[in-house]
């Protein structure tokens, strides 16, 4: 049986092969944190504990503790998503409400699109960090009233400017994010902060990320040679529908 269509109907076809309709915003759920360095002091501090939805507990911290002081220094965590997931934009938002100033002073993220057996051990020191991560450029940052965000040449984000007792930061990409399966979180030394940082808590540069989320929207546009395959099949369909007619 032959099914005829009518033009109204391919080009409806057609446009929604081309220009497929934006998607709804929807929340990535994050597992399997992992980290270069966890701290173990006063309670636990791990990534997975900042992406539980939970904020009556710790978060993820990195301060050292020992006869010579409290310390910080530069690390990195990261975490599966539970899906692939494709968007045009990524909301990131990045809670600190542990109190007495224990809030970010650098930050960087990344993306990658590697199997979820490749990195993501689940261990809170000395985990398995490395992937093919695509480092996101130009964030478009915001904050508590008096803090500042400036974005370094190598995509870092600095803070500055006042030192709240707690702060969210918001933190929004846009692109074209294809097949995401996993998203890194770098926290780097800078001279500017106290101890270096990677935090601003003024006592030794450390700070607690009590929550992460990362939010997808949009469709991510094709690159053009995937646009020639699309028309390619959009061309060879509309012929095999004008010789059914």
């Amino acid at each position: 049986m032959i099914v005829q269509m009518s033009r109204t109907k391919i080009y409806s076809f057609i446009s929604l092969i081309i220009f497929p309709a934006l998607v709804s915003a929807g929340v990535i759920s994050l597992q399997n944190g992992t980290a270069t360095f966890s701290q173990t002091c006063c309670g636990t501090h791990s990534p997975d504990l900042s992406v539980d939805g939970d904020l009556n507990n710790n978060g993820w911290a990195i301060a050292t503790f020992g006869s010579s002081g409290d310390s910080s220094s530069g690390q990195t965590a990261v975490w599966e998503t539970s899906t692939d997931f494709d968007a045009a934009q990524m909301d990131i938002s990045l809670m600190q409400i542990f109190g007495t100033q224990h809030i970010l002073g650098t930050f960087r993220f990344s993306v990658t699109s590697d199997d979820r057996s490749t990195f993501a051990d689940g261990l809170d020191n000395g985990g398995d960090v490395t992937a093919n991560w695509t480092v996101l450029t130009n964030p478009s940052v915001s904050g508590p009233a008096g803090v500042t965000f400036s974005t370094l040449s190598d995509s870092t984000v600095l803070v500055g400017g006042s030192t709240p007792e707690t702060a969210t930061y918001d933190v929004q990409y846009t692109g074209n994010f294809f097949n995401i399966t996993g998203i890194r979180l770098e926290v780097i030394e800078n001279a500017s902060l106290p101890f270096n940082g990677p935090g601003r808590q003024p006592s030794n540069g450390n700070f607690v990320l009590s929550d992460l989320t990362v939010t997808s929207s949009g469709t991510p546009i094709p690159e053009s040679s995937s646009y020639g395959l699309i028309l390619s099949g959009v061309l060879g369909f509309m012929i095999i529908i004008i010789k059914l007619r």
